[in-house]
């Protein structure tokens, strides 16, 4: 636990989370601008969301290669692949969300012309 907050892992958490920032800002809010018309407190609060959901990926990462005893070998790993998967959850859990429901329509709508 308290690797979790060595200087190197609290450097790596501030790179995420200024990452998670810049990319709600260009991707994020542009494509759902009618969602937050008159809601301008939901800005705050979906940006809060995807900052904590990156920072959750790459803490889960961080926790696993230091406590899995086969991965030692790839230590060094850790940071690449904790920003990747860091960057990837808040950006791929919508993108999956979207297609399900997209699915589920496609089928009541299916189910509704017979």
């Amino acid at each position: 636990m308290n690797e979790l907050f060595a200087v190197d892992e609290l450097i790596m958490m501030a790179v995420i989370l200024f990452s998670s920032f810049w990319i709600f800002l260009f991707n994020y809010r542009t494509d759902n601008k009618d969602k937050y018309e008159g809601n301008k407190w939901l800005i705050g609060l979906d940006l809060l969301i995807n900052m904590g959901m990156s920072l959750t990926g790459y803490l889960l990462i961080s926790i696993v290669f230091n406590n899995v005893p086969q991965l030692a070998p790839y230590i060094s790993y850790r940071y690449p692949v904790g920003f990747l998967f860091g960057l990837t959850s808040n950006v791929s859990i919508p993108i999956v969300l979207k297609w399900f429901q997209q699915q589920i329509t496609k089928k009541l709508n299916t189910i509704g012309k017979k």
